[in-house]
């Protein structure tokens, strides 16, 4: 069934080189050999001297040096090389309207095309604003007017995540959201008879965007940043030219901070946990209201992490959502996390979503809208406590070693509420951190002084940066509620068995004491750690 409905088609990918691009790529490139084409839209990019990237030669150095078509290309070189001519590099920029792509490939991929799989996304919970916007809930809807011109009626397969549910609890369905309620109204239905207008929440959240830029250049604002450079540069004398060097970089710290501050209080407000689950909510809303009777089909993942076995056993691209707590964890530098205690930690390996993309991909039907998620919480899921016990266990037989030798210090978590790990971080970390600055300013400027006065910043940033930590994932480590998948395990098994060996999305097998310890943990230490210096996105240091 699969494989004989991707037979001759021609497939636009977006986000090709990203996570669940790369992972759908050296998929169809091996198990679909009948797919036609497949037209991958690039930016250029910049090569190591400076000069510019073409599309092409980025599209060929993904193909040489990333490790998720090493299997391939080591295991059948001749099939490898006559696989990637079917892949074409597309000049695109996401962020531009048209997508960015020039009017002689637009009539070509208009002319050509019979399936779009949008994958193309920042997945980052504090992304500014605007940015966000741009890229998750606007760029979809570039998507959905290229499906809208084409020919041959493709179906668009729009990747979400299962968290635009946002504090949604319970039992979570595989269903579209309301196009006229946020999650706020959703969860108070029959209490609020105000709809959510999503276009005008846009429009206001791009001309807020706008009126920060404008503050962040007005001259009062540029003076007290160019009032703080020459108070905080005491006796040093900076020329013009340098301190407005540094009031560019002032303003420009100033704007971000703002633009990720309103994304976030926008998010809360209307029942999302960030920026990211806000921004991809509405896209959802967005492609609904706008898809006019092209196919459109909605596949949400959980928490994506190693793959389970394809292209082989713990590849993996970057550090996902849980991976920088337990790589801190693992160092020994964050001795407890906020967490409702036997929560499910809703992971899916990314061959799981990879298999799931595919398979929800043939069930487009013109004018309507199908939505299938790729998550464990609601038939096999690993909780909290089981997964910190296998993550405990790992490190203690496999330790990151610290830079003396030495073992770091794994204490076992108590898994307390935001509020009680809040105060007890304070009184254990930040106020002894206050009560040491507050002598040292007290002390006489002396060499000895300025440099633990320097230490004691430092670590008061990394500090700081675990409660930010905290406010920015807390969210999902007290989440009540479990995603439930069974539309998706109902065309799973309706396969011959031979295609569900190929196109395997049973979350019901995994075995995840054996998957977490034997295979994502190492996969995450082949492809993105190095086994003694470990980079900590946590505390920001290497």
């Amino acid at each position: 069934m699969i494989r004989e409905f991707y037979e001759g088609r021609t497939i636009l990918l977006t986000g090709g080189t990203g996570f669940y691009g790369q992972g759908l790529l050296a998929k169809i490139l091996r198990s679909l050999p009948g797919v036609r084409r497949i037209y991958l839209p690039m930016r250029p990019g910049r090569s190591t001297e400076g000069s510019v990237q073409t599309v092409d030669s980025r599209l060929s150095d993904l193909f040489s040096t990333s490790a998720v078509f090493s299997p391939f290309r080591l295991e059948d070189p001749a099939s490898f090389s006559d696989a990637v001519e079917r892949v074409v590099a597309v000049e695109s920029d996401m962020l531009e309207p048209g997508l960015g792509i020039k009017a002689d490939d637009r009539k070509r991929l208009v002319d050509e095309l019979d399936l779009i799989i949008s994958c193309a996304a920042t997945v980052s919970f504090d992304d500014p604003l605007d940015h966000s916007l741009r890229l998750n809930t606007l760029a979809p809807c570039e998507i959905m007017d290229l499906a809208r011109d084409c020919r041959r009626s493709p179906v668009l397969l729009h990747v979400s995540t299962a968290y635009v549910n946002g504090r949604r609890t319970g039992n979570i369905p595989e269903e579209p959201l309301s196009v006229e309620k946020d999650i706020v109204q959703a969860i108070d239905e029959g209490d609020n008879d105000l709809t959510f207008d999503v276009e005008r929440e846009i429009e206001e959240g791009m001309l807020r965007c706008k009126e920060i830029r404008s503050v962040a250049m007005s001259q009062d604002l540029q003076d007290k940043f160019r009032q703080q450079i020459v108070d905080q540069s005491r006796s040093a004398k900076l020329s013009d030219s340098r301190i407005q060097k540094l009031v560019k970089g002032y303003t420009k710290r100033w704007i971000e901070n703002e633009l990720i501050q309103e994304g976030m209080r926008r998010a809360d407000k209307h029942g999302w946990h960030d920026v990211y689950t806000y921004t991809k909510g509405m896209g959802e809303q967005l492609l609904q209201k706008r898809r006019g009777q092209v196919p459109l089909v909605i596949l949400r993942p959980s928490v994506t992490e190693s793959s389970i076995c394809d292209p082989e056993p713990g590849w993996i691209h970057g550090l996902k959502v849980t991976d920088p707590l337990v790589v801190a964890y693992g160092r020994g530098l964050v001795p407890d996390f906020p967490a409702r205690r036997g929560a499910p930690m809703d992971l899916v390996p990314i061959d799981i979503v990879v298999n799931a993309i595919l398979i929800a991909a043939t069930q487009g039907i013109s004018g309507g809208v199908k939505v299938y998620h790729a998550a464990s919480s609601g038939e096999n899921p690993l909780f909290n406590t089981k997964m910190f016990e296998y993550a405990q266990d790992y490190f203690r037989k496999n330790p990151l070693l610290a830079k003396n030798g030495s073992n770091p210090e794994l204490v076992d978590w108590t898994f307390p509420s935001v509020n009680k790990f809040r105060l007890l971080f304070r009184w254990r970390y930040m106020y002894p951190l206050a009560a040491r600055q507050w002598i040292l300013d007290k002390m006489p400027e002396s060499h000895f002084v300025s440099k633990k006065k320097r230490r004691l910043k430092a670590l008061e940033i990394r500090l700081k940066r675990i409660l930010y930590f905290v406010d920015l994932f807390s969210p999902y480590t007290t989440l009540d509620c479990r995603f439930q998948m069974r539309k998706m395990l109902s065309l799973y098994d309706s396969l011959s068995s031979e295609e569900r060996k190929i196109f395997n999305v049973d979350v019901r097998s995994i075995d995840w004491k054996h998957y977490y310890q034997e295979i994502h943990l190492p996969g995450l230490r082949r492809h993105v750690l190095k086994s003694s210096e470990v980079s900590d996105s946590i505390l920001g240091k290497n």
